[in-house]
């Protein structure tokens, strides 16, 4: 049989929902979401059973490669998806986009990992390649491996991680960039993320001494990878696409669908509550009418950059190119300024919604810490988004932020 007929077997129309099937399933999730979210703080993960949810939607499989019994979509979806969950739980999409886009690395550089699967759940530690920790030292068949690897989002619900250290070659020579994949059972997880607003991404540090990693678990790193796919044959629409462009739509995404959610919840409780100190019903003060449609414009105006920005990764993606470097200062700082729009979003509902919102059970408070805590993200934090984009853009700096460049 050829490939291209076990593809067609194996990827039959009936086998692959449609677009608008795949994100009705994202939507019909949102309410169990909510109803777990406070679970999900409290066990600082994802619950299983919300992974179960996931997988049996089929939404781990979104961009996977239909060769391998993926479905094949894009970014058009995956962002619309993620900014969907998030508006039932921040931490799950959060976890959920991270294993997606790692998963994308899996199958394009260590696809026997996969045991015929379409996806296997890999979250990664967030040392950028300007930063790498720890060492690999080469021995026959791989390198042995010491180090400690921080903010790995999902290692909890994971059954591998990436990373990126240096590689020591012990000849005097300078150190190499390195990317290689591990099984989270031959790491040690260490609980460290006691966080205020985003507690359910499990987002540990782990470490490990002298592991022995073979040589087929490299992956490559940021701005390292191939720009058009590997098979042209195939739906793989992200291999190759750099990560970080991904994440351009991905993070801040979270954002808007965490405002998005704050926003519903404020208006059943404008419409619903009844002030104290004998002040009646909240639907019949002029007040909420003004702060209830500044929270509209607010979040409309988060959601607005966020289509923008989604849009043009979309076609970047769907084209295979890389973004230009006046693209990329655009986006890089468009992810920062959405979950600032968010933040003011929901601090504005917040404002006026009366004083039980700060029990730490309310959604509202939940909203409210997620946000404030996606915006101290180091790719969401203004200053250093705007600092490097600008100097870009004005043409003062001869050598622009490697983010810019993958």
């Amino acid at each position: 049989m050829t490939a291209t007929a076990e593809r067609a077997e194996k990827t039959g129309p009936a086998d692959r929902p449609s677009a608008e099937e795949l994100i009705a399933r994202a939507e019909a999730l949102v309410p169990v979401l909510r109803e777990r979210a406070q679970h999900c703080e409290e066990l600082r993960r994802v619950p299983d059973e919300t992974m179960a949810d996931l997988t049996e939607a089929g939404l781990f499989d979104l961009v996977a490669p239909r060769s391998l019994g993926g479905y094949g979509y894009g970014m058009r979806e995956f962002g619309t998806i993620t900014r969907i969950l998030a508006q039932g739980c921040a931490s799950t999409a959060w976890v959920y986009s991270f294993l997606v886009v790692h998963n994308v690395s899996l199958v394009q550089d260590t696809p026997h990992l996969l045991h015929g699967k379409a996806f296997a759940a890999c979250a990664l530690s967030a040392g950028f390649q300007a930063t790498p920790s720890g060492t690999a030292v080469p021995v026959e068949g791989g390198w042995r491996l010491t180090g400690k690897w921080p903010f790995a989002s999902g290692i909890m619900n994971s059954e591998y991680s990436l990373l990126i250290t240096t590689e020591d070659r012990g000849d005097g020579s300078e150190p190499a960039l390195l990317g290689l994949v591990v099984d989270v059972a031959d790491v040690t997880i260490h609980d460290v993320w006691h966080m205020s607003g985003m507690k359910g991404t499990g987002s540990n540090t782990f470490s490990c001494e002298d592991l022995f990693v073979p040589a087929d678990r490299q992956w490559t790193v940021f701005g390292q990878e191939p720009i058009h796919p590997l098979d042209h044959g195939d739906d793989r629409p992200l291999e190759g696409f750099s990560m970080i462009r991904m994440f351009d739509v991905l993070l801040a995404a979270v954002a808007v669908g965490s405002a998005e959610a704050c926003l519903a919840d404020y208006k059943q409780r404008i419409l619903t509550r009844t002030v104290g100190f004998g002040l009646g019903p909240q639907r019949e003060h002029r007040e909420a009418w003004v702060r209830y449609g500044d929270a509209v414009t607010r979040t409309r105006i988060a959601r607005l950059v966020w289509d923008e920005t989604h849009r043009v990764v979309t076609e970047l993606a769907d084209a295979g190119n890389k973004a230009s470097l006046e693209q990329a200062c655009e986006l890089r700082m468009a992810s920062p300024a959405i979950c600032r729009l968010a933040r003011e979003a929901i601090d504005t509902m917040l404002d006026g919604a009366g004083s039980s919102v700060n029990e730490l059970r309310s959604p509202f408070q939940r909203h409210k810490r997620d946000v404030d805590t996606l915006k101290s993200h180091s790719y969401l934090h203004w200053d250093g988004a705007a600092v490097t984009a600008g100097a870009a853009l004005l043409g003062v700096t001869d050598e622009p932020d490697g983010l810019l460049l993958v």
